[in-house]
């Protein structure tokens, strides 16, 4: 069993990133599986982010991305994101009261009162009154899970609600 952070912090200069605990396992086919689980569990496709064949860097031309763990992803925010803890989001949802409210990823936050690139924008959510509407979370189909700047960083609390979700689709 391999496991490794190495990876991850030699592909990206976000310190944050490390501390949640992404695995990295190696198959035997020389393809790197990148996950939040460790292996075995990491095996399971739809908990695999994606693959690289280097051991020491993950590069966008060479990543392979894994659609079932992005409609793994889209799945559980679609259930969860409206209950989700984050305070950074209920803020922007407080603030902004009606519409939709894009989710970005937290790799390269955009300058104050400007909105992420497109391929870091995780997905969206409606609004109501401030509150995010129960199922009205949409993917953004332009997300990247790999750009020039790292791999994608969810908020703390949405990492947490996807990697609770993965260990109890394993247990069930």
């Amino acid at each position: 069993m391999l496991y490794t952070q190495a990876i991850l912090k030699h592909a990206c200069s976000f310190e944050p990133l490390v501390s949640r605990a992404f695995s990295v396992s190696a198959y035997f086919n020389k393809s790197i599986p990148l996950s939040y689980l460790p292996k075995p569990e990491a095996l399971k496709s739809e908990f695999i982010i994606g693959w690289t064949p280097e051991q020491d860097k993950v590069d966008p031309r060479t990543f392979i991305e894994n659609t079932k763990f992005v409609d793994f992803m889209t799945s559980v925010l679609k259930k969860n994101v409206h209950k989700v803890n984050d305070s950074n989001l209920k803020a922007m949802a407080d603030w902004q009261k009606e519409g939709w409210l894009h989710i970005g990823d937290e790799r390269n936050p955009p300058a104050w009162g400007r909105i992420n690139y497109p391929e870091d924008i995780i997905g969206s959510v409606e609004l109501d009154h401030g509150k995010i509407k129960e199922g009205s979370y949409q993917p953004m189909p332009a997300h990247r899970l790999i750009t020039n700047s790292g791999l994608f960083q969810l908020s703390e609390p949405l990492t947490k609600c996807v990697v609770e979700a993965a260990k109890k689709a394993i247990t069930s």
